[in-house]
């Protein structure tokens, strides 16, 4: 049993040794930085005021996002850390952040249009999103240029999507606005995705490449509109659901240890 006991050591051993010998050859862990468009797509993307529009009898509370986003193609950057587990798979982590602007407007347009041609002007600032996530990774190597494709999932948090509309038709100084007067939390949501890349391999700790990365989310969110000053003769609370769909492209630079 001891000579047994002993064999199983040495081999153990062996292969613990051979496995720390491949580690040494091979690059195991990279970190890679990537920016670039933010490119809205699906509903996010829509800029249609007569599929999104909430109305109360022959006024307009607001815009369902889930209907049509009204979001315009913006920026975003994320971190990238890799750990090649064997030849072809690997473990990913993922945070980045990225942002879009609003189609304001065409929301002006559509609301001015809709209250007999008196003006009407909204109001909203950007989309801003932040992101943590972890995957699984395949990559294939041909020479000098390294293919990757990657599945994730994880958290996401957005800004409160704060829109006002402002009557300018009222000639008022300063003029009535209708807006959420409720509080402005930031939104949570499971987020998914996937990403390809390939990159050229420039030395043994440096990569460079182009990354595109597909990602949705759907932040659940409540309006509570008024008029302000004086308040609104009738109060209409609706929810809403930011769904986000996005595809994100730029260059990565990767450093490989």
């Amino acid at each position: 049993m001891i000579k047994l006991s002993l064999i199983g050591t040495l081999i153990l051993i062996g292969t613990f040794t051979s496995i720390c010998i491949g580690q040494e050859k091979q690059k195991k862990i990279s970190l890679s930085f990537s920016s670039g468009p933010s490119v809205p797509v699906f509903s996010y993307s829509k800029h249609n005021g007569s599929n999104s529009a909430i109305w109360t009898g022959s006024w307009i509370e607001g815009f369902s996002k889930a209907q049509s986003g009204f979001a315009k193609t913006g920026f975003e950057y994320h971190l990238n850390a890799d750990y090649k587990i064997n030849s072809f798979l690997k473990l990913i982590l993922l945070c980045g952040s990225y942002s879009n602007s609003v189609a304001t407007q065409e929301m002006s347009d559509y609301l001015t249009l809709s209250n007999s041609n008196k003006e009407i002007k909204a109001e909203e600032g950007k989309y801003k999103y932040y992101y943590f996530t972890t995957g699984l990774g395949y990559y294939y190597s041909i020479k000098k240029f390294e293919i990757n494709f990657n599945l994730f999932c994880g958290f996401g948090i957005s800004q409160y999507p704060y829109y006002k509309f402002i009557l300018l038709y009222t000639n008022l100084d300063p003029p009535i606005e209708f807006e959420h007067v409720g509080p402005k939390p930031n939104l949570k949501s499971f987020i998914c995705g996937s990403s390809l890349s390939a990159s050229y391999i420039i030395s043994k700790t440096i990569n460079i490449g182009i990354n595109i990365q597909y990602q949705m989310a759907s932040y659940p969110y409540n309006v509570y509109p008024q008029s302000v000053p004086g308040g609104s003769p009738h109060q209409f609370d609706f929810s809403d659901k930011l769904k986000v769909r996005v595809i994100n492209i730029g260059p990565k630079i990767e450093f490989c240890f």
